[in-house]
């Protein structure tokens, strides 16, 4: 039996939220019209018609203006106001929509120059860091089709949705139904008591003594010096955003699961515009490590594009379910390895191999999986956590080296300071350890200032 597609469901909900409304309405008004509680007077047809089909469009503004006017009424309870509005030139902002699609797919930092300060796009600055929100207005409100979503830069706010208030900001139904196909009921992807309780089962996991280890970073980081080398002396290109969410999928998986992606010795991929490309032969393994890469990344991207879209992104997946394929080839790496785990912890148990410990406890040389298999036997339950655990451990990682990366070579000034602090303190040959990182005081600050816009002063 097919399932039934989000595009399908969605439709099928405005049906019955749209349509039956509006009917029983009609229906209401002929009633009384024909048991004569409106007196002499008898509605024709086409005004109960009329009636019905303009019930809801009225019903929809007044909550929109009673939204609004409640909104600055509780804002102004707390001494606040609104967030500004940025709005376009559609109904429902749908050109806005369209035009955050179209930047997000083909766009480079700094065209959002002035897209939240009058809706245009500076080409111009397409290689620059700016400030897209706006100067002097840290947040503001861009509402797609009547529903708020609310942006902001400002580090207070920040903290308060991450750290200080962090309960009173959930993450929502309608969050975790985009996201449900893909992080199923992983921490990153709950709220309450069962958000609480896939933390405690990670968070002894990462200890210090267990992020201090470097080994499998620098087996892998060697690995990814080796083809940034080789494809160098080839005079190609390096597309270093692929090469680093290669380098951290392999680490990530090695740390988390004990095996490796190896999607780096898979090999990278030749710009367009390269004039050789060897045509050498993919072996199984590399295929099946381009395959899951591929696949990891296009089940991100897809609920990416489900969160722009907001809640009319079942639309977009009428036909069908575009996580459906590609989440298919994550849990048939994924899957295997739970199983293998799994049994391995139920052998354990069986033969009185090893001492009953405390949850917290995690034992030298002991993966994630190893770890979480002794809390859950539920393979459901085990692949959402691990593959919740693997997206965070891969993507920021990932993304602050392609934005460092980016921003050292807009700011040589920059890259020289780090440079010149990384070789006085570590070296140029000697690994660093977790007191080198500690102590680079510099380092931390390109790290955490990497993405600031122009005239943020990072030159200094």
């Amino acid at each position: 039996m097919a399932a039934i597609t989000p595009g399908v469901a969605l439709i099928f909900y405005q049906v019955n939220t749209l349509v039956l409304p509006s009917a029983f309405f009609g229906f209401l008004l002929t009633c009384l019209s024909n048991w004569g509680a409106l007196g002499r007077y008898t509605l024709p047809t086409w005004l109960v018609v009329l009636g019905s089909i303009l019930f809801l469009p009225l019903i929809s503004i007044t909550r929109i203006i009673y939204k609004s006017l409640d909104d600055r009424r509780q804002a102004a309870k707390f001494g606040a106001r609104p967030a500004r509005r940025t709005d376009g030139k559609t109904i429902g902002n749908i050109d806005l929509l369209t035009t955050l699609r179209r930047l997000r797919d083909t766009g480079y930092i700094g065209m959002y120059k002035n897209f939240f300060v009058d809706n245009s796009i500076d080409d111009s600055s397409a290689d620059g860091f700016v400030d897209w929100v706006g100067e002097g207005d840290p947040a503001v409100n861009l509402p797609i089709l009547w529903s708020d979503t609310i942006i902001t830069v400002w580090p207070e706010h920040i903290k308060t949705i991450l750290a200080t208030d962090f309960t009173n900001y959930e993450k929502g139904k309608e969050f975790q139904h985009e996201m449900f196909s893909v992080l199923g009921s992983g921490v990153f992807n709950t709220d309450g008591d069962m958000w609480k309780f896939h933390r405690s089962m990670t968070r002894p996991f990462f200890t210090r003594d267990r992020i201090q280890d470097f080994d499998i970073f620098d087996r892998h980081a060697n690995t990814a010096l080796t083809l940034i080398k080789e494809r160098m002396r080839s005079g190609n290109a390096i597309n270093f955003q692929d090469l680093m969410s290669r380098f951290t999928l392999d680490s990530a998986s090695e740390f988390l699961f004990g095996y490796s992606v190896h999607s780096l010795t898979a090999g990278i991929p030749y710009p367009h515009n390269a004039i050789h490309v060897p045509t050498n032969l993919i072996s199984p393994q590399a295929k099946l490590a381009n395959d899951f890469a591929a696949a990891f990344s296009q089940v991100q991207e897809m609920i990416a594009c489900r969160d722009l879209y907001g809640w009319i992104w079942p639309l977009t997946e009428i036909f069908e379910d575009k996580t459906k394929k590609p989440m298919t080839i994550v849990r048939a790496y994924l899957d295997p390895i739970i199983k293998e785990a799994v049994a391995k912890n139920a052998h354990i148990r069986k033969n009185g191999l090893k001492e009953e410990e405390s949850e917290s406890h995690v034992e030298e040389g002991e993966t994630l999986i190893d770890h979480l298999v002794r809390l859950s036997s539920d393979p459901v339950v085990l692949r959402d956590e691990t593959l919740n655990i693997m997206i965070a451990g891969r993507d920021t990682t990932a993304s602050t080296l392609t934005f460092a990366m980016y921003c050292l070579a807009m700011y040589p000034t920059v890259h020289a300071r780090l440079r010149e602090e990384v070789l006085a303190k570590v070296g140029p040959t000697r690994r660093p350890d977790y007191d080198d990182i500690r102590d680079m005081k510099y380092l931390r600050a390109v790290i955490n200032e990497f993405h600031i816009p122009k005239d943020s002063g990072v030159d200094q």
